[in-house]
């Protein structure tokens, strides 16, 4: 028996390229991830603060990167009625979830935890790709350097 039968191989490569809407909803996946770790700590009234890394220049000019905490944007709100609602945010923007719906009623924040690894279910399973194609596609292009002061000279 050889070494190689024992692992389960693939043709898969880091080479291949990864399609606009694949980075999306992997960009998603890890931000829902987040927010179901901040949803836990809620519950448990703890603080939960997410760990950035950046670069800055120290005192001697060299760059060094350093780690700071943040306070994580809750994607989570209580409604005037006391249900509580969640809505999934791509950046600054609302993600709907149907053409006109763009948030899942939780009920009481004991849910949140499940509703939020339900949506992240969803995610994983491309039943929201079209809503992430239509965000890829509504995003407008930059100018790029030459070409933009080229276009205003």
């Amino acid at each position: 028996m050889t070494h190689l039968s024992k692992l389960s191989l693939s043709s898969a490569s880091r080479k291949q390229p990864v399609t606009p809407v694949a980075r999306k909803r992997l960009n998603l996946i890890r931000k829902l991830d987040l927010q179901i770790l901040a949803a836990e700590a809620e519950l448990k009234d703890e603080e939960f603060l997410e760990d950035i890394r950046k670069w800055v220049r120290g005192e001697d000019g060299e760059k060094e990167q350093i780690t700071e905490q943040r306070a994580v944007r809750k994607w989570w709100w209580q409604h005037h009625t006391g249900a509580w609602m969640v809505t999934l945010r791509d950046g600054s923007k609302e993600l709907p979830l149907l053409e006109d719906k763009h948030s899942a009623e939780v009920g009481e924040i004991a849910n949140l935890v499940d509703t939020l690894q339900l949506l992240r279910s969803a995610v994983i399973a491309g039943e929201l790709d079209d809503q992430l194609a239509q965000m890829i596609k509504a995003k407008p292009k930059k100018a790029t350097g030459k070409q933009g002061k080229a276009q205003t000279a």
